[in-house]
């Protein structure tokens, strides 16, 4: 479901934003807001602008670009009682050529804006306040995917193709700890380069 109202379907993307193709039913906002708020759900997928060294998320503030972003919206709401939350977006900021083969992703040139920082620049995610309430959160990226633990933001699969130090370690404006049993991806998700791009 979408937090506009329909459920089930096939999201819109883009300008329309909110809508969905062949929805399953389609729920007054309200009535959804008050079935987000009571966690009536088992799993929430959002994005994120920039993210810290305890797990914080900001999506609401973009410094020096302010009208580009629309605020918390039903953010807070969606992630206040998801037992899972995935929150996606790319590593890095600014011009990148990534290119995606079916042998994986290959960096040409990367952005030169870190996006897991020292600190947010605003909190609209607590990942302290996650981990407190029990919830497993995941930022997955187009290069690696991210636990949020008690020891601090993990990194438990990377896709082939990706150095895990040049691409990731040294990218990133944060420590970030290396799982023992990291993974690579699954080369199936490379299958189909042309959906993925």
């Amino acid at each position: 479901m979408i937090e506009q109202g329909a459920v089930g379907g096939t999201p819109v993307t883009g300008f329309a934003f909110g809508c969905a193709h062949n929805p399953d039913a389609l729920m007054q906002s309200s009535d959804q807001f008050t079935l987000l708020q009571g966690g009536g759900f088992n799993a929430a997928m959002l994005s994120f602008l920039e993210v810290d060294v305890h797990g914080n998320v900001n999506v609401s503030d973009l410094p020096g670009r302010t009208h580009v972003t629309a605020g918390v919206g039903g953010f807070a709401d969606i992630t206040s009682s998801a037992p899972f939350i995935i929150f996606s977006g790319y590593f890095t900021a600014g011009k990148k050529d990534i290119e995606i083969s079916t042998s994986g992703l290959n960096i040409k040139s990367d952005g030169s804006i870190a996006k897991f920082v020292p600190k947010v620049s605003q909190i609209t995610f607590s990942g302290q306040r996650a981990l407190k309430n029990g919830q497993k959160v995941y930022y997955i990226t187009e290069r690696c995917v991210i636990e949020l633990r008690k020891e601090g933001l993990t990194v438990v699969e990377i896709a082939p193709g990706v150095d895990l130090q040049k691409d990731i370690l040294d990218k990133s404006e944060i420590s970030l700890i290396v799982a023992e049993d990291l993974k690579t991806t699954n080369s199936s998700v490379f299958e189909n380069p042309e959906v993925l791009i």
